[in-house]
């Protein structure tokens, strides 16, 4: 990294902004990719999402690498610590979003050819929460605006309710049709469903700490 990169803070917290929104990019649209893939069963595209995985650890690690330098270089203190400390802490909850997608990405791969025992109808549901909390909870953080972060963090119920719902419909096809291929496509639909609840739960997790990054409290404390 070029040391005339970061010749004052303010020019060094630009460029971490700039690789987040980079890194927001790369995750939002291998999620919304793997979802594409699983809907119209297009493995070339799922392997695309698994391919893109290392290029979203790179980001992630040069976020950390440059973390690292603000921290030894201009030693922040207070509010400007928190600006850093949690710039890197969402970084790992992009990356993280990103290994979901992977995962969503590999069923699509399990599923080739195959009849569903269950109509893709809540899951996409899901999905379309999942990606707008994502979108609106990087919104939060970009514009430092905590009444949005608020919004978003409200949202995650829905997702639960949907995610519990779908493991009670496969509960009830398993209990009807207990063969080795239902339990099989059982185990990878819920893998599915619990692969989005996780990723509105990082989405939660962004606002959170947008939130405490603006005002050093907890986003459920102002609820």
């Amino acid at each position: 990294m070029e040391h005339s990169r970061l010749s004052n803070y303010e020019n060094a917290l630009d460029l971490l902004r700039i690789k987040l929104n980079e890194m927001f990019s790369s995750s939002l649209e291998a999620f919304k990719s793997s979802m594409e893939s699983l809907e119209n069963s297009d493995v070339d595209l799922a392997k695309e999402v698994i391919n893109s995985d290392d290029k979203i650890d790179l980001l992630k690690r040069e976020v950390e690498e440059l973390v690292y330098e603000i921290l030894g270089r201009f030693q922040p203190l207070a509010s400007d610590l928190r600006r850093v400390i949690m710039a890197m802490k969402i970084a790992g909850d992009l990356e993280r979003v990103a290994d979901q997608a992977v995962n969503i990405a590999q069923v699509t791969e399990f599923l080739k050819g195959k009849k569903l025992i269950k109509p893709l109808i809540d899951i996409p549901k899901m999905a379309q929460i999942a990606t707008d909390m994502m979108t609106k909870s990087m919104r939060a953080y970009f514009d430092e605006d905590v009444e949005l972060a608020k919004q978003v963090w409200l949202v995650d119920d829905q997702v639960d309710d949907i995610d519990r719902l779908v493991a009670d419909d496969i509960e009830e096809i398993i209990k009807k049709y207990p063969t080795d291929e239902v339990i099989k496509q059982s185990e990878r639909i819920i893998l599915v469903s619990r692969a989005i609840e996780r990723i509105a739960d990082h989405a939660t997790n962004i606002c959170e700490e947008t939130v405490y990054m603006l005002l050093g409290k907890e986003l459920f404390d102002l609820l």
